[in-house]
């Protein structure tokens, strides 16, 4: 097959859970198919982006780069926003550019397949493959529980209004772009649940995990640190600040108190987040962001995930996993993962538990080692590259076969 891939996000290096499940689907799907990758560059400048082509060309025949335009809320595209059935996100992004890019792109080649990948909730790149008319379109990755827990979930009446409208407009767009395509596929159950929430009627939406080159994360990564906690994300994310502040603020104290040489250690793009103001213990250390997560988690006694909001799969715990490195999360951390408590992880919801959960596994190595043999093990079975790539190919090939036969009758 002829794949005309669209990224939301520019996928090398593969260092965040969006950038990591394009890379790892991109790979997989050029062993046996040509892919044509045009993306944005999202969180990267353009400049920087294109000094990785070189990288992508071991997987795509071309790679096209579109800078992406962050949004920003009192912008004057944004405030258009306002005016439109559209998400403000969405109008805020909509990029002639790329736009001009994938109607020349379709113009000059014959493609069997437009995918667009997106890693959150729907945006422009799936706007914009659904405009390709003839061939059959399967956008990936799509995740709503965010936005829709920000709404559900918020207890101030001017906010959750506020939320309430992002919402409708994100529901009436999901529907519009989803009924355009001829698959769906999600990370999880949850999420699958969400979209068929929104588009009851859509017969093609299929759980497809995230997933990791197992290898990569196999070997030596340096010396175990004894007692280092580290908890990882992007803390421009407000779930993951949500979880930084439960940590360092009631969990951490209690762990303190009965661990005293224990430390922590925060890892992750620190915009959005002002580390004064969390904590002033000096056993907790804020990294920013690192090239590579591999040594940091390898090395860490135990890596804990206490997410109370928000919604996908996190794949910080799948990467934890497959290192060997013992997992403690609450249930929202987890969720949408085929992880079983006492064998692959351990939940605790409060911070009370997740501290008892915490010092067990410090206290008692063969608990250590259980979940760390258990965790790999579910990550080799399930969460491989290998598998899922393989899994997906299979969907996308049955989809441009769908679509060769429903053109024959015709």
């Amino acid at each position: 097959m002829k794949i005309l891939f669209l990224s939301s996000w520019f996928p090398y290096p593969p260092i965040n859970g969006a950038k990591i499940r394009t890379y790892n689907l991109m790979r997989q799907l050029s062993k046996n198919h040509e892919v044509t990758l045009l993306s944005f560059a999202k969180t990267i400048p353009v400049e920087k982006a294109r000094e990785q082509i070189p990288w992508l060309k071991q997987y795509c025949r071309e790679v096209s780069i579109v800078p992406y335009r962050p949004y920003v809320g009192h912008s004057l595209a944004a405030y258009r926003g306002f005016f439109s059935t559209k998400p403000r996100s969405v109008v805020h992004a909509c990029s002639s550019d790329f736009s001009r890019l994938v109607k020349a792109t379709v113009k000059s080649e014959t493609y069997d397949l437009v995918l667009a990948s997106e890693g959150n909730a729907p945006s422009v790149t799936s706007l914009f493959a659904t405009q390709v008319k003839s061939v059959p379109v399967v956008l990936d990755g799509l995740e709503t529980g965010l936005q829709k827990d920000a709404y559900y979930q918020e207890s101030s009446m001017v906010r959750r209004m506020r939320h309430g409208v992002t919402w409708a407009k994100l529901r009436g767009f999901t529907r519009q772009v989803v009924r355009a395509a001829a698959l769906c596929t999600v990370p999880s159950e949850p999420e699958k649940r969400n979209l068929l929430e929104i588009v009851p009627d859509h017969t093609r939406i299929e759980v497809v995990p995230h997933s990791l080159e197992v290898d990569r994360y196999t070997g030596s990564f340096g010396l175990l640190e004894s007692k280092m906690l580290s908890f990882t994300g992007s803390f421009a994310y407000e779930a993951n600040l949500d979880a930084a502040r439960f940590l360092l603020q009631e969990i951490y104290p209690r762990l303190k108190a009965r661990l005293p040489e224990v430390s922590l250690r925060i890892v992750g793009n620190l915009n959005g987040m002002r580390p004064e103001s969390l904590t002033s213990d000096e056993s907790v250390s804020f990294t920013g962001l690192v090239p590579d997560i591999r040594p940091v988690m390898a090395s860490s006694w135990l890596s804990a995930v206490p997410l109370r909001v928000g919604a996908g799969t996190r794949l910080k715990i799948v990467e934890s996993m497959a290192l060997g490195t013992p997992v403690v999360s609450t249930s929202k951390g987890a969720e949408g993962l085929d992880v079983v408590h006492g064998e692959s992880i351990l939940l605790a919801d409060d911070a009370e538990t997740f501290t008892r959960a915490v010092v067990e596994v410090f206290q008692n190595p063969s608990l250590r080692e259980r979940l760390s043999a258990g965790g790999r093990k579910l990550v080799m079975e399930k969460y491989s590259a290998d598998v899922i790539g393989s899994n997906f190919c299979t969907l996308l090939e049955e989809v441009v076969r769908d679509s060769t036969r429903a053109t024959a009758r015709f």
